[in-house]
C-alpha cells in the first residue's frame, strides 16, 4: 500500500542514506568545511522533509520522528554557530562536539515500517 506516508518516507530513506554517503566523504576528507557543508545541505533537507510531512505517521512513530527532527535541529544550530565563530575556509577542519547523536534505532523503526507498508 503507497500512500503520502510512504512516499514521503521513501523520500526521507533516500535522504539518510545520502547522509551515510557524505558522513563517510567527511571523515575520509579530514572533516573539512568543504565537505560539511555538503553534508549539511543534506540533512537540510531531512529536516525539511520531517518538519513538513511528520503529521503523515502514524501515532507509534511520532516520537521516533521528533528524535530525528531534534537531532537535526541542534546539530544545525552547533553548526551554523562554529560556522558564524570560524568563517572557515573550504580545507580548514569543521568539527563540533555534539551529545544530541544521530538517532539510529528511531531511524530503523521508520524504515521498517515503510518497508512493511509496500510489502
Amino acid at each position: 500500500m503507497k500512500d503520502a506516508s510512504t512516499g514521503f518516507l521513501q523520500s526521507l530513506l533516500l535522504t539518510l542514506d545520502q547522509s551515510i554517503l557524505d558522513y563517510k566523504a567527511y571523515i575520509a576528507a579530514g572533516k573539512t568545511y568543504r565537505f560539511a557543508k555538503i553534508l549539511k545541505e543534506n540533512n537540510g533537507k531531512g529536516l525539511h522533509l520531517l518538519t513538513t510531512n511528520k503529521h503523515q505517521l502514524p501515532d507509534h512513530l511520532q516520537q521516533d520522528a521528533g528524535a530525528l527532527i531534534l537531532h537535526y535541529q541542534v546539530w544545525t544550530a552547533k553548526w551554523e554557530e562554529l560556522e558564524a565563530a570560524l568563517q572557515p575556509e573550504p580545507d580548514d577542519e569543521f568539527i563540533f562536539p555534539n551529545t544530541v547523536t544521530f538517532p539510529r534505532d528511531a531511524a530503523q523503526r521508520l524504515e521498517n515500517w515503510y518497508k512493511e507498508q509496500i510489502l
